[in-house]
């Protein structure tokens, strides 16, 4: 069920998504599970996540349409002082064009099973607007 999305935030704004994922089938056992998402430089770096998203609030929502797929809505989140606060993205952009980094997204159940929900790129743009 790994959807593969690009996110984007500002370096001058709290950021705060909500990303519906839709999956087909039966209602995920999702009593006592915890979803968490980091943002690193790159996959795979080590030490310390640029930003961690521990136990993220979520909902699991029925079809909207009779036969439809179900909907895990999730809400990370990051405080502008965080996003102002990462550094240069390895891609090592021009002045004024955005850092990219990586990033997942995991559930794991109460059983300790996990699951994938998404990945991809997180790209930082500047702002523009000064907070």
């Amino acid at each position: 069920m790994t959807a593969s999305l690009d996110l984007t935030a500002s370096r001058n704004l709290a950021w705060a998504p909500t990303i519906d994922l839709f999956y087909p089938g039966a209602e995920l056992p999702l009593d006592g599970a915890t979803i968490k998402m980091e943002v690193r430089l790159y996959p795979g770096q080590p030490g310390s996540p640029l930003i961690i998203g521990e136990s993220l609030a979520f909902q699991d929502l029925p079809p909207s349409v009779p036969g439809g797929q179900r909907c895990l809505r999730v809400f990370p989140g990051a405080n502008q002082d965080a996003l102002a606060a990462m550094p240069t993205g390895l891609n090592q952009p021009e002045p004024g064009e955005a850092d990219v980094y990586a990033y997942d997204i995991i559930l794991t159940y109460a059983d300790g099973q996990q699951d994938k929900l998404a990945l991809g790129r997180f790209i930082l743009e500047p702002g523009v607007t000064q907070p």
